[in-house]
């Protein structure tokens, strides 16, 4: 008769204990990882919100975190989170080991070249849902295992704060603690409804009414070098682009406006270049992220496909060369531009 097989507690507890043991170490990972979230962000809340965790549970979890570590972390008020001293202390050590393990995983992944996770993207009203947007999308195609969280904000304030990866902007970033990288630059022309009579010289534009959407005098050139500044006389003021695009189409005079928006309206003459030998300074787009000991491999992957990518059809990728900026920022500078 065949002897039934006799499990042995003293190894089933064993086992269970490595179990608990290895359990107890991912978790404290996230809980660090949580904690590292709300020293960025100065709030319990929006860390959560990062991290896919509800206030009370991100509350929970720090909680549990300064438990097992025997220290008050953060101090919490009705309108202010600081840090503590020993949280402060604690901060870079787990920064650290946030590193060293997000690194580790990078690395075993890229091993069968995948890219993984999420990258929040903060991007333009306007050009978020046009062509970058579309960027984007081959992007995901080529990556599938990448998730893009594609946030259409003109200003997003404190990238961390708002548990954004990158940050790509039509004009300058003046935020010195950010990486910052140029994409390409925007040529813009002067436009108006086919109503409006074309001018030799830009002044001649200064006494007629206009859609105003950046500022209200610009600065023109030629190509021979003749400069000449346009006083917009403003009757329609916007911050949005199409909002601008639709008032001139309908005959509110004239505008700046950006080629990638208005050529297929000078191609089918529903708009006209007014001033066609004087051109306002085109406007640079940016791309943007906190600098860090660790990036992870997806988030090099896709401003790689950024700056590489033809951000317009018949454009050509632009090489950029380096320079450092100023407060330990860094610019990429590119010698020749695509027109967007």
């Amino acid at each position: 008769m065949p002897v039934a097989a006799r499990s042995n507690p003293r190894k089933s507890k064993t086992l269970s204990a490595d179990a608990r043991r290895t359990s107890s170490k991912v978790d404290r990972l996230e809980l660090i990882r949580l904690f590292v979230r709300i020293a960025e962000t100065r709030s319990v809340s929006a860390a959560g919100r990062v991290l896919g965790l509800s206030q009370a549970s991100s509350s929970r979890q720090l909680k549990q975190l300064e438990a097992i570590m025997g220290v008050q972390l953060v101090k919490r008020s009705t309108h202010d989170l600081v840090v503590t001293d020993a949280g402060e202390q604690f901060l870079p050590v787990a920064s650290e080991l946030l590193n060293l393990w997000d690194g580790a995983l990078e690395t075993a992944r890229l091993s069968r070249d995948e890219y993984r996770g999420p990258i929040r993207v903060a991007v333009p009203v306007a050009i978020g849902q046009t062509f970058l947007v579309d960027i984007a999308a081959r992007f995901l195609l080529k990556h599938p295992g990448v998730t893009l969280d594609w946030r259409l904000i003109d200003d997003p304030g404190d990238l961390a704060a708002g548990g954004y990866d990158l940050w790509i902007r039509a004009g300058p970033i003046r935020d010195h603690s950010l990486i910052v990288h140029e994409l390409a630059r925007a040529e813009r022309a002067i436009v108006g409804n086919p109503s409006q009579a074309g001018v030799e010289h830009p002044s001649e534009l200064n006494s007629r009414d206009a859609v105003q959407l950046v500022t209200r005098q610009v600065s023109l050139e030629t190509r021979n070098g003749h400069a000449a500044t346009l006083r917009l006389k403003p009757t329609f003021v916007t911050d949005n682009i199409y909002a601008a695009l639709a008032a001139i189409k309908h005959g509110v005079r004239y505008g700046i406006l950006p080629y990638w928006l208005v050529d297929a309206e000078l191609d089918a003459g529903t708009l006209i270049e007014l001033c066609p030998a004087w051109k306002p300074p085109p406007i640079s787009l940016y791309v943007a992220y906190p600098q860090a000991r660790f990036r992870p491999a997806r988030l090099k992957k896709f401003i790689e496909y950024l700056r590489n990518e033809r951000l317009r059809p018949g454009s050509k990728p632009i090489a950029p060369t380096s320079r450092v900026g100023s407060a330990g920022g860094h610019t990429n500078v590119h010698p020749s531009k695509q027109r967007l």
